[in-house]
């Protein structure tokens, strides 16, 4: 059970005076001897204690004082530009102000930017805190970065240490407070009478402090602060003479003294318990957060200071949380409600039911403009952007700022679309003043209802970012979201989501798709294509998938799953017989894989395959991603063996001076001049000169999208080496694909035959 303070305060002073009156007098001298010594050394721990709260609190007014003159406006502006006259001129004016003796600027590599006293050099900053020596002189300093917003410099004040401080540091310990060194002779600060100090001194440089003290009578405590010593030091007489008289008078007063105690301490509990209690229910509501009540303690000891001190702490923690809280939900750089924010109006407006829009606005090619001109340009166009949208829509509309170039309107019902249009459309007509030069701005936004069409704040800004993208792709300044057009974002999200858990658990799976020599009809390998059949989304494509586990970073587990599959499959078909050289495809993020190497080597090792029936196929986009590293991956890959093919030709952006640098063995022809080839002859134009090209530069050909014999033919009439397409075969399941290599490849090399007899009779 705790007792309370008040009444262990009267227990004391009850138990004290009772055990007076019942001991012997040799009893009460042998305890008053050593309750003096321990009073004595009591009353020094308390005064130290004391005078360390009093430097403490001292030095956070000087702290106070000092932050005030790094957040000035002017005087930060001052430090950034280096102008010396007005850094001189504020911290003059300051220093006037606060009443301290000692100020200096220093950079933040601990260079000298202006002081008034000629300081010693430092090895940091933190050098110059606490109690130091300047000058032959004591003080007290502190230190205070100046930002904008980064540290540009630290200022350093102080107040001298000096006897006058002494005196004042005496009246509130009771004690005699010496700040002295013993090396140099001198004594800084000093409550102690003139009469003792050189004694001290004396005392000091011969290590006999303590022997000095005893002779004088005195007791005392002996530390070094920082450069100086510090020597805390009371009389024993004094501190004793109330235990001389008390064991004088004790049997005549023995009766009136436990009265006059118990008054006492009934009187002093009440007068402690009072402060105590108000400072206590303070510090509760502190703790609970509020900051508008303070306390009110008329008094003029310690505990009326320690209630100023609280009330100054109040405040500085309530203005802190108040700037913490502001920049927790603004934007630093445009100063508009950030998401945090929008997120809680938006919550509280679907709460209430309430009715309105959302309307997100991006800079129309910002991302250039912004690299072109730089950042801080780019600020620039950000905070003006602002401004107008302040100046246009603060009446109506929430404004936010959510990050980058994206802004966000919710507006209330009161402001009609065609209004909204309307202002809109002069944010883009009128030019963008920066500094003397006007730009003009085009914007692309997106709207959507609440709560029609959306009652939760993520899905609201989700859709009004694809109305925002339906307004950068028709060209137009604002367009509103479409119920269901959302459908497709989440498809993606949702493949997104399953596809780390498909490839752990190989539900994934490989077809094959025939390959064809063209004049043979003879099959001589095969294309391994990803599928992936979802038990909710169905059946995903790989345009679908492919796309997005390249901006995932999947696309690399998803390759090395296809590799290993892939050549298991043609290991089995070898050991069945079957000799068929395998096509794997690559992305471009593949082809940046500093592994991708070593990893075929090690897969075609592992199942003693030969290099030369591996065919690995990338596209004319992935290898412009990043010429130079392709054909540095390229070359490796070839040097290992491997054949490699460069797909979808004609619809990326290789150019022929690139082609005839690129490591690659064979041409894919797309499907897209393929199919159209027997009607088309524009088609057959650009297929006959890309075989012929090829076979200038020693490639083999390989034509996609057959669908019908006629095509074939002529393509054999043109010289292609191999086919692949629906006319022989659609991607198949292994077993599928063994199944028609049973039923069907006699079948394509018949026709082959047929083809080059009636061929042979045609020139005849």
């Amino acid at each position: 059970m705790l007792t309370s303070f008040r009444s262990r305060l009267l227990l004391l002073f009850i138990g004290l005076a009772g055990g007076v009156l019942v001991v012997t007098l040799i009893a009460v001298t042998v305890a008053t001897q050593n309750q003096a010594k321990l009073t004595v050394e009591r009353e020094l721990v308390v005064s130290e204690r004391v005078l360390g709260e009093l430097i403490s609190i001292r030095g956070e007014q000087l702290l106070q004082a000092a932050q005030v003159l790094a957040d000035d406006f002017g005087f930060r502006e001052a430090v950034a530009s280096g102008d010396q006259d007005t850094l001189i001129s504020a911290m003059v004016n300051h220093g006037e102000r606060i009443g301290t003796q000692l100020m200096a600027l220093y950079r933040p590599d601990g260079t000298e930017l202006a002081t008034t006293h000629d300081l010693p050099a430092i090895q940091s900053i933190a050098d110059f805190r606490g109690i130091r020596r300047v000058d032959d002189e004591l003080f007290q300093l502190v230190t205070v970065p100046v930002r904008a917003p980064d540290v540009i410099a630290y200022a350093t004040l102080g107040f001298v240490v000096d006897d006058a401080l002494a005196q004042s540091m005496k009246q509130l310990t009771n004690a005699d407070i010496t700040f002295f060194d013993a090396d140099s002779s001198q004594i800084f600060a000093s409550s102690l009478p003139l009469s003792q100090r050189q004694g001290l001194l004396d005392a000091a440089q011969q290590e006999r402090v303590e022997d000095w003290l005893t002779e004088g009578g005195l007791a005392g405590h002996l530390a070094e602060l920082n450069e100086v010593n510090l020597l805390v030091s009371a009389s024993r007489a004094e501190a004793t003479q109330e235990y001389q008289t008390l064991r004088s008078q004790y049997f005549g007063f023995g009766l009136a003294t436990l009265l006059v105690a118990l008054a006492l301490a009934i009187a002093t509990a009440r007068q402690f318990n009072k402060p105590l209690m108000r400072l206590t229910a303070a510090a509760e509501a502190l703790r609970q957060g509020d900051y508008d009540e303070p306390v009110e303690l008329e008094r003029d000891d310690e505990f009326g200071k320690l209630g100023e001190t609280f009330n100054t702490m109040r405040g500085a923690i309530a203005e802190r949380e108040q700037r913490i809280i502001y920049q927790l939900e603004h934007d630093i750089l445009t100063g508009l409600p950030n998401r945090k924010s929008l997120h809680h109006y938006l919550q509280a407006q679907l709460e209430d039911q309430q009715s309105g829009y959302v309307v997100t606005m991006n800079i129309l090619r910002f991302r250039a403009l912004n690299d072109r001109l730089g950042q801080g340009f780019g600020d620039k166009i950000l905070q003006l952007v602002a401004q107008r949208l302040k100046q246009e829509f603060m009446t109506d509309c929430f404004i936010a700022r959510l990050a980058g170039d994206e802004f966000v309107l919710a507006c209330n019902e009161n402001l009609k679309k065609a209004e909204l249009q309307q202002r809109l459309q002069r944010l883009v007509n009128e030019p963008w003043q920066v500094g003397e030069t006007p730009y003009r701005l085009e914007f692309r936004a997106g709207l959507v209802r609440y709560p029609e069409q959306g009652d939760e704040v993520d899905a609201l800004l989700r859709r009004a970012q694809l109305a925002a993208r339906l307004a950068q792709q028709s060209k137009q300044l604002l367009a509103a979201y479409q119920q269901g057009s959302d459908e497709d974002y989440m498809r993606r999200l949702q493949i997104l989501q399953a596809l780390p858990e498909a490839i752990s658990a190989r539900k994934l799976n490989l077809h094959y798709q025939a390959k064809l020599c063209c004049r043979s009809g003879e099959v001589l390998g095969v294309e391994a294509l990803i599928r992936w059949q979802h038990p909710q989304l169905g059946v995903i494509r790989p345009d679908e998938f492919i796309p997005l586990a390249e901006q995932s970073g999947d696309i690399l587990r998803v390759t090395r799953w296809v590799c290993e599959t892939a050549l298991d499959q043609q290991q089995y078909w070898l050991e069945q017989g079957r000799k068929l050289q395998v096509a794997i495809n690559l992305s471009a993020i593949d082809l940046q894989d500093e592994k991708l190497v070593e990893f075929i080597r090690q897969q075609l090792e592992k199942r003693k395959l030969a290099a030369a029936n591996l065919t690995l196929e990338v596209t004319e986009s992935a290898v412009m991603a990043d010429l130079e590293q392709a054909q540095e991956r390229l070359a490796q890959l070839r040097h290992l063996g491997v054949k490699i093919a460069l797909d979808d030709y004609g619809t990326g952006y290789a150019s022929l001076a690139q082609l005839k640098y690129l490591p690659v063995d064979e041409l894919k022809l797309d499907q897209s001049f393929i199919r159209g080839l027997k009607d088309d002859a524009n088609d057959r134009i650009i297929v006959r000169s890309t075989l012929q090209l090829a076979s200038q530069l020693h490639l083999t050909t390989v034509a996609e999208g057959v669908e019908e014999q006629s095509v074939w033919y002529l393509l054999q009439e043109m010289g292609c080496d191999t086919l692949q397409g629906y006319y022989f075969s659609r991607p198949l399941a292994a077993q599928e694909f063994e199944q028609w290599l049973g039923e069907q490849a006699l079948t394509f090399s018949q026709q082959a035959r047929d083809s080059g007899k009636q061929h042979d009779k045609t020139l005849l």
